[in-house]
């Protein structure tokens, strides 16, 4: 096993910074998102795919741009206060792209795993279990669970 890096690790900060730069230039970043999002995962669903998209292409990059300048800003005067909605408006969005990372690849087999959970509950009348599983296929299709607190 090679111990060399891989992928963005193997590029130089140039690099990192011309691709990103890249990105941010894209005309349409949350349509090339959710055209490569659905050929990426061809049996995730719809929701999956256009949620996965903004998380990561229309508001995300968005929100690590205003981290970074937020993050210059301070170097530039450390009298300023970095904004803690910046900080969490990027935790917020990574935090839903690693949910659809889990869920895009089996997508609507987890889907249809929770729907036979819920049959099973409604046939066993496990109101609170219907409840918690409509939730959670709810948050599935969603994407829009609140990041954990850190403080």
């Amino acid at each position: 096993m090679s111990n060399s890096p891989e992928g963005v690790y193997a590029l130089t900060a140039a690099q990192k910074l011309e691709l990103a730069l890249a990105l941010m230039g894209r005309e349409h970043r949350d349509r090339d998102g959710r055209d490569a999002f659905r050929t990426a995962y061809p049996s995730a669903p719809e929701e999956m795919v256009s949620t996965a998209a903004f998380h990561v292409y229309t508001d995300g990059a968005p929100a690590v741009v205003a981290f970074l300048a937020d993050a210059e800003l301070f170097l530039r005067d450390p009298d300023h206060r970095m904004h803690l909605g910046v900080t969490y408006e990027v935790l917020y969005h990574i935090y839903n792209w690693m949910q659809f990372r889990e869920l895009l690849p089996d997508g609507r087999q987890h889907i249809l795993e929770l729907l036979a959970e819920l049959k099973q509950f409604v046939e066993e009348d496990d109101r609170a279990a219907i409840r918690s599983t409509a939730q959670e296929l709810e948050d599935a299709l969603g994407g829009s669970r609140d990041y954990p607190q850190f403080e």
